[in-house]
């Protein structure tokens, strides 16, 4: 099942460059998939938005297997870095952008899940 294009499959280049690099060692074909997806037309920008490849967004059409998948991955990464963080800057931040990658990818899980309910009740 995709999605339609909505605010919740939008992603931003970097988190989808970050969900690339932290899934790619356990996932290397859904990694492969997200890293594709950084290539295709990114949504079309404001005009008060800079014109400036790292500001582009683009659309996420993964099926819910995909989603769900990506997040359960996502959790086992950060379940890994927060026991093996050391004391310096860089691994004390790791686990906070981990969890907030997860978090993007647990919004759009939350919008195909009531997508396909409220498609299910019409169909009542």
């Amino acid at each position: 099942m995709t999605t339609p294009a909505s605010k919740e499959n939008i992603f931003t280049r970097a988190s989808l460059d970050i969900s690339y690099q932290l899934l790619r060692k356990k996932e290397p074909q859904l990694a492969l998939t997200i890293r594709n997806i950084l290539f295709m037309q990114p949504v079309e920008k404001t005009a008060d938005q800079a014109d400036n490849k790292n500001t582009d967004s683009f659309v996420v059409e993964f099926d819910t297997y995909s989603v769900r998948n990506i997040v359960e991955t996502l959790m086992e990464v950060l379940k890994e870095s927060s026991e093996t963080h050391t004391n310096d800057n860089t691994s004390l931040f790791r686990p906070v952008l981990i969890q907030s990658i997860i978090n993007e990818w647990t919004v759009l899980a939350k919008f195909m899940f009531d997508q396909y309910q409220k498609n299910n009740s019409e169909n009542d």
